[in-house]
């Protein structure tokens, strides 16, 4: 019989946005946010509850300055995290640069197993878009691993840009296109436990479910920098405060998770020292 020690545990953070300088500030928002020093800030506090933790997921838009020299920075700020790293791209990332600076403690793979639990990650990104996309190959690619996967196994699945809708008319346009061929592939593997994105900027907690009675727990993840006002027509900021999710999959197939912003005094002290 599985007990509660054969649970993973992992943190999730999510779009950093980050420069090839740590002082370089979020351009496209007048909130004081250095989006390296945010980054930074989070790693460290995670660093130090880290204990009994498997991994990190960083579920994408590394850069918002899209050059080798960011990634490398993001790269060492990475290394210096004393668990594994895995992370896929997003619609601000470039892949094959990233791929390129990105090394050590830092992977891009496509499943993890741990456990008796599988990390299924998925690239979403288009190039030129901001919308996400998975290709006829792809999915072709996703299809195989979900078949390789023991029947008595659980899967989680990672990726950038959400399958579901939020209710945020702005954003609603901006996520994954082939939204219903996913829904319909994953429908033949119960495996699937659950889906964690990113890109939103906000926290989220939604589900598919099939005709059948299935639910698939989908969950967004803020990000590190600047978060949005759920449930908006258009764009509107909310608060800088840096986030991460910590998801705990249990040996029994279900998952326990909940989103965290830095304490206020650290996040003071981000700013202040950026000032």
């Amino acid at each position: 019989m599985k007990t509660i020690s054969d649970s993973v545990r992992l943190f999730q953070v999510s779009d950093s946005h980050c420069y090839a300088n740590d002082d370089a500030r979020l351009t496209w928002t007048d909130m004081p946010i250095y989006p390296n020093r945010s980054l930074q800030a989070v790693l460290d506090h995670l660093q130090e509850r880290q204990e009994g933790y498997s991994a990190l997921l960083l579920t994408g838009d590394l850069a918002q300055e899209e050059t080798p020299a960011t990634y490398q920075r993001v790269n060492q700020m990475l290394n210096a995290f004393p668990l594994p790293v895995f992370t896929i791209p997003g619609n601000h990332d470039i892949p094959h640069m990233m791929q390129e600076n990105l090394s050590g403690n830092v992977q891009m793979p496509e499943q993890v197993a741990l456990g008796n639990w599988h990390l299924l990650l998925l690239d979403t990104h288009a190039d030129g878009k901001p919308g996400g996309r998975l290709t006829d190959g792809q999915f072709a690619r996703f299809e195989e691993l979900l078949t390789q996967l023991p029947a008595d196994c659980f899967a989680a699945v990672f990726m950038h840009h959400h399958p579901i809708p939020i209710d945020s008319a702005w954003m609603d346009v901006m996520g994954l296109r082939e939204q219903r061929y996913f829904w319909s592939l994953l429908e033949h593997f119960p495996q699937v436990k659950v889906v964690f994105n990113g890109h939103i900027h906000q926290e989220f907690s939604g589900r598919y479910e099939y005709a059948d009675g299935r639910k698939v727990a989908v969950y967004g993840t803020p990000a590190t920098c600047v978060q949005m006002k759920p449930l908006r027509k258009n764009i509107e900021f909310d608060h800088n405060r840096p986030a991460w999710r910590d998801i705990t999959l249990l040996a029994d197939g279900s998952v326990e998770t909940s989103v965290h912003y830095l304490p206020g005094i650290l996040f003071t002290d981000i700013i202040t020292a950026s000032i």
